[in-house]
């Protein structure tokens, strides 16, 4: 698309972030839609990969707006636009009303989660590389009346452009790409469909140079955007947080705006602290399927004010919940009774009958885990392959309770793949990079939660595990089991002694929570890679 490089890519979560002059307000306008006049509502046994009603963009509205009215942003009810009432025609008159009210170098955060699509271009600017406009839809959105219920990505433009007299957040938590390369998750998806487009004579002072491929456009200096995905070939799943359905990015937003992004605490959020707390959070919950994106690039300019006592006031933080599971044909072994909750959409865990005593494990953005056989199969045994529910439990909980180490004041400590998210067979080599949060975190400990639950550790083998400011580098080969595996690298002030020990003595065997014990308080900054392999 060709509007600034937000509106670019990937219509999910594109926000604007700006710190006005002293005395500057914030005001909010937040828009949710579940319900939409066009499609149905999702029923067990219905087809995936097409259009229907939605289960969390609402819960994603209500919950930014809930972080909105914590922190002191200005979102009176008229402008929380739910469902029916989120028409195109009633967010047009609220972004309208909003800037009759605001004065001049104060903050505008707008957030739309729903669906998004793809129309063919048919007006000017004829700049998208693939000749498609994106799209946001609206409750009123009309398949059958090109133009009803939506807005061009152009059309966003034009709105943002008349804006420049305000810092402007522009939050999208929606999709527009049919392309879906890795997930096969049994979950909703924010595409709303690919439609004809309609002539909008409106747009023809809209620049001609800015398609699909442009570089980041500095042409909106009041505007930063957060990309839901670096790329146009991803779909946006809704995956279930908390309880609820939700998408990842608006979820973590909220955070962000809570005041968790705040790394350094001084009561401002830049550019380079929200990208690196979005991009940390959302990369592991949806096992590295969507990574959102800062536009312009992170950088140090301050974009957001944590009002203060934001951060003290975490909004409906995480407890403990029944871990959402979805069986397909005949229950597993090891199957538990209790601490479970049978789901038809946004499992956890799902497990598919293959054939009489052989499950197919994924997770909960779809890929393969691995395979449950309890057949006695002596090849089965031989490629480590469990026999029972039970390591897919504890290995669910370890990722969960590791994951949510990582700590919102200490800078990531990022484990990259070279090889990017590709699947690997056995007997390649993979290699990983770890780049040092800094120099006061400067031992590592890197280890692996395997397909089929167990720990390995990788590194140290000898040292203390001290690695230089530059980082460190490290190469393995691909065994069995395959499936989707784990890493994660523990940056620590001191040599974690208890960790090590844990690791040393458990090598191999299914991991269990004590292993998060030795991590608890002790300062360290947690990061996490996925690797995904196959026979």
């Amino acid at each position: 698309m060709a509007r600034p490089r937000a509106l670019a890519a990937g219509l999910l979560l594109t926000a604007a972030l700006g710190v006005g002059s002293a005395g500057a307000a914030s005001l909010g306008l937040v828009v949710g839609i579940n319900d939409y006049a066009a499609y149905p509502e999702y029923r067990d046994g219905m087809p995936f990969g097409v259009a229907y009603d939605l289960m969390g963009a609402r819960n994603d509205a209500e919950r930014i707006a809930e972080a909105m009215r914590d922190t002191g942003i200005d979102l009176p009810d008229r402008r929380l636009l739910l469902d029916g009432q989120a028409t195109e025609a009633a967010f047009l008159a609220a972004w309208s009303a909003m800037l009759d009210e605001a004065q001049p170098g104060d903050t505008l955060i707008v957030t739309f989660a729903g669906h998004g699509a793809q129309e063919t271009e048919a007006s000017p600017p004829f700049d998208e590389a693939d000749g498609r406009d994106e799209i946001i839809m609206f409750h009123d959105f009309d398949p059958q009346r090109p133009g009803t219920g939506r807005l061009t990505d152009d059309e966003l433009r034009v709105l943002l452009e008349g804006a420049s007299d305000y810092n402007v957040v522009w939050v999208m938590d929606a999709c527009h790409s049919g392309g879906l390369t890795r997930s096969a998750a049994r979950t909703l998806s924010r595409f709303g469909g690919l439609f004809e487009g309609l002539p909008d004579p409106a747009l023809s002072d809209v620049p001609l140079d800015l398609g699909d491929g442009a570089a980041d456009d500095e042409s909106l200096p009041h505007v930063t955007q957060i990309l839901a995905t670096a790329s146009e070939d991803l779909l946006v799943d809704e995956i279930e947080i908390a309880g609820e359905m939700h998408g990842a990015l608006s979820w973590y937003f909220a955070a962000a705006l809570s005041g968790s992004a705040d790394a350094d605490g001084d009561g401002t959020i830049t550019r380079r602290e929200l990208s690196t707390f979005l991009d940390t959070r959302v990369f592991a919950r949806m096992n590295q399927s969507q990574q959102p994106r800062v536009l312009p690039r992170g950088d140090g300019r301050p974009v957001l004010a944590a009002l203060s006592g934001a951060s003290a006031r975490p909004v409906r933080p995480q407890t403990t919940f029944d871990l959402p599971v979805t069986v397909l044909g005949a229950d597993p072994p090891g199957l538990p009774d209790t601490g479970i909750r049978r789901v038809s959409l946004g499992a956890v865990l799902s497990f598919e009958e293959e054939r009489p005593g052989r499950w197919i494990v994924r997770n909960q953005t779809g890929d393969r885990i691995t395979v449950l056989d309890a057949t006695g199969n002596p090849e089965a045994r031989a490629a480590a392959l469990p026999d029972t529910a039970a390591p897919f439990f504890a290995r669910q909980s370890a990722l969960d309770a590791l994951k949510g180490l990582l700590s919102d004041t200490l800078p990531p400590a990022v484990l990259t793949a070279r090889h990017g998210n590709g699947l690997m067979r056995i007997g390649e080599r993979v290699a990983f990079d770890y780049t040092l949060p800094s120099t006061s975190l400067p031992y590592l400990t890197l280890f692996n939660i395997a397909s089929n639950g167990a720990l390995q550790a990788l590194y140290p083998s000898r040292d203390d595990g001290f690695v230089r400011a530059d980082g460190f580098s490290t190469v393995f080969e691909v065994t069995p089991p395959t499936g989707v595996d784990q890493l994660f690298a523990v940056a620590c002030p001191v040599p974690p002694l208890d960790l090590r020990d844990h690791l040393k003595r458990n090598d191999g065997r299914t991991v269990t929570p004590a292993l998060v014990e030795t991590i608890v308080g002790r300062g360290c900054q947690v990061g996490t890679a996925g690797l995904y392999t196959d026979n």
